[in-house]
């Protein structure tokens, strides 16, 4: 398991999956301070470990925060 306690106000956990002998990842993503929903997602990474489909789902779930995150907000702040 592969924790971000806190990305741009965001908690990310990734778990591996071993599935049809490639490992994949479910993503959980919460905002920090907030009523909102979890959001979780299956992320089909087909890597040969587990380490590895963690690291590309943690890159996933902080692209999938930058781009719900940034709606409604100047873009100054990705430059």
């Amino acid at each position: 398991m592969l924790t971000e306690p806190n990305y741009r106000g965001h908690r990310i956990e990734v778990y591996a999956e071993l599935s049809d002998g490639h490992w994949d990842a479910t993503v959980r993503i919460r905002k920090l301070i907030s009523e909102e929903r979890l959001h979780v997602e299956r992320v089909p990474c087909r890597k040969v470990t587990a380490g590895l489909a963690e690291t590309r789902a943690a890159i996933w779930a902080k692209r999938w925060v930058d781009q719900h995150s940034t709606q409604g907000e100047p873009a100054s702040h990705l430059a």
